[in-house]
């Protein structure tokens, strides 16, 4: 494990942990002409600092890390490690209002489209908008919240024309994924937690 840096990132408007999407476009920049990404979230991340490593794939001291990254490029896969790390005493903090991304997308039955992506990136989007689409097609049991765990992408853009979303499978509520495409094309899919309180 080698430590390359420590990162401290805002928290979206009211939250009181670090919100997958913020992290994942910490570490798009690594991404490069990445391809086959997978993006890994094992638990809340209740710091606004955490550290990235670079890992190995055996799997040993897995426990450690609360999210992890994976991809192609150039023909070798290369992995990050995200550990959390003390948090700050007064964490920094962006207004976020994910229902003005919301407002502007489309529902019908088990799909969201959208047809600008306005200022948001990718990532935030998808997540904003599948959660949206959650809430309307599946009522969990138990009180609580929806989570974004994983992303798994073919290829990494930063803009996008149209992007829809199609809930395919869910076990129970412990995993729910949905199919993401970006101008007609399929760019991988997304899955989401239900977190009872």
């Amino acid at each position: 494990m080698n430590t390359l840096q420590t990162l401290k990132l805002p928290f979206l408007g009211a939250r009181d942990y670090l919100q997958g999407s913020t992290l994942f476009d910490a570490l798009a920049s690594r991404l490069g002409r990445a391809s086959d990404i997978s993006f890994r979230l094992s638990r809340l991340i209740r710091t606004d600092r955490v550290a990235i490593e670079s890992i190995e794939p055996s799997g040993k001291d897995a426990d450690r890390y609360c999210a992890t990254m994976t991809w192609s490029e150039n023909g070798q896969r290369r992995w990050l490690g995200v550990v959390p790390d003390s948090p700050s005493e007064l964490p920094e903090r962006v207004s976020f209002d994910e229902q003005l991304i919301v407002r502007r997308a489309r529902f019908s039955g088990p799909e969201t489209y959208l047809a600008d992506q306005g200022s948001e990136t990718l990532v935030r989007t998808v997540v904003a908008l599948n959660k949206a689409l959650l809430q309307r097609l599946l009522l969990p049991p138990q009180p609580g919240q929806w989570l974004f765990v994983r992303l798994d992408l073919e290829r990494y853009t930063e803009r996008f024309g149209v992007l829809r979303l199609t809930k395919r499978t869910n076990v129970g509520f412990a995993a729910v994924s949905s199919l993401i495409e970006a101008d007609g094309a399929s760019l991988g899919t997304v899955m989401f937690s239900w977190l009872k309180k």
